[in-house]
């Protein structure tokens, strides 16, 4: 158990670093403990993190720790996840003392998990990953105690904790519901409880996430955070999904080390016959993660290669993380740790390790690039784990910024590397409407970076929809990488934010003067109207219990991309 937590620790430590969508996370926290509540813009209340948990966990950090919030982001994850990877360990190995008490235990899951790289790289980036892997890894441990708890029964209360804690799931990434859902189901058999108790158990496991939704319709307006309208979650993207798992199967060939450990574990179980509880307590958790995976196959998959995969790939070796030594399961798990070796040496991910994501293939395959290695590659810094190192590629940018600001020209600027894309100078600026007290404003597609860079006061105007309530609810106007399936038009930004006094002066490059006065007609029509105010206007109970009993047909709302459109459709 010792070796792998280990090499995955050093591992983690070696790869750590930050990633620009980290830093989304971090903004918001600033934010929250500067007083200005749980957003990316003063005066725009929109949910950028898709992790309530791991956003709160940042904030409850910043105040005793003396490191950067994005340096606290970086150290606990990867604290986190090695502390859930023991957990996972610690947990199946007292399974299966159980079942062959005299048998030595071989850690051939754990080799599997241990020796692919992406698994290093996401044990820190910022993210919500390391908060996942320990979620997962307790959550395991906690099931395990129930099962071995039989003949016995389990107290109620401690069942009903349990379920408290399961019920985090979804807090933490929505889509840790599905596993969150399984395991509930497992402790709730496994108990064995009363059918109040049951009921008890149900209801404690989504009092939080319920609570929370509440909190989220009314606040922000919206069914879900704002990146899963942005990602259309609910659509069903079966090819881009498929080419998410063969770009995680492809560089280490992991068919070859799943295959035989299902082999070993199928074979170890024939011999032993275990018992009905079991089998439940082994199966429940492959059986999540082949749930888990499904939807993501399902939604299309992700623009970081193999970001999804690492969490799947915890819980679908949790019960084969040990394995008993038996004669007959030994060369299987002898070739995992030949393949182990092999992957750990010289299997290394696939992707582009650009500052560009690939050309997208003639099929409309999905893009999918290796951002470490984006994000090295860019600011040139092997182990980039401060906000600075992202601001520092993008210098001019906030060197700019900063001389707007301190001058005062109330401004909408352009990151210059996007104006570029128009011929425009990097300097580049339009003033911004004179009702706004944001200082300046910075339209970009690094969200993250952006963040980092622009004052809290200031607006991000982001062109992926991420941040942007309008750019969020447009219809599909991309399709090369998932995520970044809607390209907010510059005529959307200068509609919404710069003074209608200079929309005669924007480049014709930039906006087409048709355009920008029909964006900026339907920023005034209808449901988009509606839709920008329970935003914008401040909060009040009366505009909590608007957008509360208004989410739903809210969340449903899509803009057509083109201006001229969009005016037929929501104001003729």
């Amino acid at each position: 158990m010792a070796v792998p937590t280990l090499f995955l620790a050093v591992m983690g430590w070696n790869q750590r670093w930050m990633t620009d969508d980290g830093l989304i996370f971090t903004r918001v926290v600033r934010q929250i403990t500067a007083g200005n509540g749980p957003v990316y813009n003063v005066g725009e209340r929109v949910e950028t993190s898709t992790s309530t948990a791991w956003q709160w966990l940042l904030v409850a950090v910043h105040y005793p720790s003396p490191l950067s919030d994005a340096e606290n982001a970086v150290y606990l994850g990867l604290l986190l996840a090695v502390l859930g990877f023991w957990a996972a360990l610690s947990a199946t190995c007292r399974l299966h003392r159980r079942l062959a008490p005299t048998r030595l235990l071989l850690p051939a899951g754990a080799l599997v998990f241990v020796v692919v790289e992406p698994v290093w790289d996401f044990l820190t980036a910022g993210m919500e990953i390391g908060l996942i892997l320990f979620w997962i890894g307790t959550s395991w441990a906690l099931l395990v105690s129930v099962w071995c708890a039989w003949p016995g029964a389990v107290p109620a209360r401690r069942l009903l904790g349990l379920s408290c804690y399961l019920g985090l799931g979804p807090l933490i990434r929505p889509d840790l519901g599905i596993t969150a859902v399984a395991f509930l189901v497992a402790v709730a058999l496994l108990g064995p409880a009363s059918g109040w108790t049951r009921v008890g158990m149900a209801v404690t496991a989504g009092a939080l996430p319920a609570a929370y939704e509440v909190f989220r319709m009314g606040y922000y307006g919206q069914l879900v955070p704002m990146p899963a309208v942005t990602k259309e979650a609910g659509d069903s993207q079966w090819g881009r999904g498929w080419d998410y798992v063969t770009d995680f199967n492809r560089p280490y060939q992991l068919w070859i080390p799943l295959l035989f450990l299902t082999a070993a574990a199928v074979l170890y179980a024939r011999l032993g016959l275990p018992r009905r509880r079991t089998v439940l307590v082994l199966a429940v958790a492959p059986a999540a993660a082949l749930a888990q995976a499904l939807y993501l196959v399902k939604v299309g998959g992700d623009f970081m290669h193999a970001r999804m995969w690492v969490p799947i790939l915890l819980t679908l070796l949790l019960p084969m993380l040990l394995l008993p030594l038996r004669r007959a399961v030994l060369p299987l798990v002898a070739v995992v740790a030949v393949w182990a070796v092999v992957c750990a040496a010289v299997l290394r991910p696939g992707g582009s390790g650009t500052t560009k994501p690939p050309v997208p293939a003639a099929n409309g395959q999905n893009q999918v690039w290796n951002e470490r290695g984006v994000t090295t590659r860019a600011t040139g810094e092997r182990n980039p784990v401060t906000a600075g190192a992202h601001v520092a590629y993008n210098a001019q940018m906030h060197g700019l910024l900063v001389a707007a600001r301190d001058d005062g020209r109330h401004v909408l600027m352009l990151d210059p590397r996007y104006g570029k894309v128009f011929g425009l100078p990097p300097d580049f600026a339009l003033p911004l409407r004179p009702d706004l007290e944001n200082p300046v404003a910075l339209v970009i597609g690094k969200l993250g970076a952006g963040g980092a860079m622009t004052p809290l006061d200031g607006l991000l105007a982001d062109v992926w929809g991420l941040s942007s309530t309008l750019g969020a609810h447009l219809e599909q106007t991309n399709f090369t990488a998932a995520g970044h399936q809607k390209l907010l038009a510059p005529v959307w930004n200068i509609a919404l934010y710069v003074d209608p006094a200079a929309f005669p002066s924007v480049p014709p490059a930039l906006a087409d003067q048709e355009q920008l006065r029909a964006a900026h007609r339907v920023l005034g029509c209808g449901d988009v109207r509606e839709l920008l105010e329970s935003v914008s206007e401040p909060m009040s109970f009366d505009r909590f219990w608007k957008n509360l009993t208004g989410a739903y047909e809210r969340t449903n709302i899509r803009i057509p991309a083109d201006p001229v459109e969009a005016a037929r459709k929501f104001c003729d």
